[in-house]
């Protein structure tokens, strides 16, 4: 299929897309078929290259850009399959090392939370002793360890909430990882 006709399906493929994004989408097909000219491939080349419309059109709803989609072309082209080095690597390192790592962090999570109960039992343990009458004459500290147990209370509930944000991002880029040398390897030796 020449560039013309390529254009016209990936346009009608993009069609629920905002007019502003497919004009850009389009914009940078239409130099990807200028620079392929220019080095002598031909438009039926260029087409095959960037594969079906309707697939790259998925690639585009997705989100992808076009320099990351072009590059994972290139780099589907050069793939071999994946070496055996870049699982056993992945096997070992999760292994002996990023299953740890997670548990750790989990185990810091449980601990923190933990902390967390025993503060509000403290509190409320103190709260009941000053209601009844019998801690009295300790007033003065009791409020100062009240209020010493809730600002450490806050400071983990801050803790926490960026330790989990910061977890589930560091874990989706590491499952990224993973799977991207488990499917192709370490790269070239």
């Amino acid at each position: 299929m020449n560039k013309t006709e390529y254009l016209k399906k990936l346009t009608d493929e993009l069609g629920h897309m905002p007019y502003g994004d497919v004009k850009d989408i389009i914009q940078s097909i239409e130099e990807h078929f200028e620079e392929g000219i220019s080095e002598g491939r031909s438009e039926e080349e260029i087409a095959e290259s960037l594969g079906d419309p309707k697939e790259l059109a998925m690639e585009f709803k997705d989100g992808a850009k076009f320099k990351q989609i072009i590059k994972k072309r290139k780099m589907s082209d050069n793939f071999k399959g994946p070496d055996g080095r870049g699982r056993i690597f992945v096997i070992v390192f999760n292994a002996f090392v990023g299953i740890e790592m997670w548990l750790l962090f989990l185990a810091a999570i449980i601990a923190a939370f933990m902390f967390l109960a025993g503060d509000c039992a403290i509190i409320g343990l103190i709260v009941a002793g000053l209601v009844a009458g019998t801690l009295m004459e300790y007033i003065i500290p009791f409020i100062f360890l009240v209020l010493t147990l809730i600002c450490v209370a806050v400071f983990l509930i801050v803790l926490l909430i960026l330790g989990i944000k910061y977890y589930a991002k560091g874990l989706k880029s590491y499952i990224r990882w993973n799977k991207n040398v488990w499917n192709y390897g370490l790269g070239e030796d």
